[in-house]
């Protein structure tokens, strides 16, 4: 009994703390990584006498939500809270709590298998894919520490590192499934600064031909997929309409435009992924 009321001061409290951070994990994934900086670090949190009170709540709510059906014993629930005053104390709650719903939601390029046991191990997997995911956003999107001038920025040559592994990465995957995972688009810019992927000029004339193609032939793809949704919200209905009303007349805004765009871009990337799998790549570079 004693340790039921533990556990639920324990969720609780970790609750509470995670109301007081719930505006920032429901930020869009830029601004999340621009406020990242001034997140309060594990090594200051621990600093508190409700520390393990706080690690302890996330255990439990966290692991209920990887559908962890087996108990956790209480060495390693001490094992990952020590593990969180040490070797992963550069992270903030909001960091923990953010990897776990990227690792639930798919958006990792792997989901890590938990074999029905939450420990220190499982929890470092998932906290790597996170911290390789913050990485290549950051550059993604030129995000800098603004808060701390002394902060070293990336050199060029660890930027074209990271955005290798990237591209290898994104490669391999789609070697796998057959399919593309969203963020692309920084993969696809890459691939054309590095002259892998050619774009229309002067110099290539027959690409505008090409371009225009896949411009046409994603246009009609996102029109034919919103022709075949249903749904039963009038609004919803109506504003499905009107999209499909302008591709008709080829009054697209610049939304529409963008997805488009987009569309195309990822079809020319699979091209050329394609291509590259009958040349026998095993990788990009």
């Amino acid at each position: 009994m004693e340790n039921n009321l533990q556990i639920s001061s324990s969720e609780q409290f970790y609750l509470s703390k995670k109301e007081s951070v719930n505006n920032t994990l429901q930020l869009p994934n830029k601004s999340f990584l621009q406020k990242s900086y001034s997140f309060q670090k594990l090594s200051e949190i621990k600093k508190d006498a409700n520390f393990v009170f706080l690690i302890g709540g996330w255990i439990t709510q966290t692991s209920a939500l990887m559908q962890i059906k087996n108990p956790i014993d209480n060495l390693i629930k001490q094992d990952i809270v020590n593990m969180f005053g040490g070797y992963w104390s550069n992270l903030g709650l909001e960091d923990l709590i953010k990897a776990f719903e990227l690792e639930r939601f798919g958006i990792f390029k792997e989901k890590t298998e938990h074999y029905q046991l939450f420990d220190s191990n499982y929890i470092s997997q998932i906290l790597k894919k996170y911290q390789n995911w913050k990485r290549e956003k950051k550059i993604e999107f030129n995000i800098i520490n603004q808060n701390n001038q002394q902060v070293k920025e990336l050199t060029e040559k660890e930027k074209s590192e990271i955005m290798t592994k990237a591209i290898n990465d994104k490669y391999n995957h789609f070697c796998t499934t057959k399919q593309i995972l969203e963020p692309f688009t920084h993969i696809f810019t890459e691939l054309v600064n590095r002259g892998l992927i050619k774009t229309p000029s002067t110099e290539n004339p027959n690409l505008f031909y090409y371009y225009d193609k896949k411009l046409k032939e994603a246009k009609e793809e996102i029109e034919i997929e919103l022709k075949s949704q249903k749904h039963t919200d009038n609004l919803k209905r109506k504003e499905v309409k009107l999209i499909l009303e302008s591709i008709a007349s080829n009054q697209l805004n610049k939304s529409l435009k963008a997805k488009i765009e987009v569309r195309a871009k990822k079809t020319i990337l699979i091209e050329f992924f394609n291509k590259q799998i009958m040349l026998n790549k095993i990788k990009i570079f």
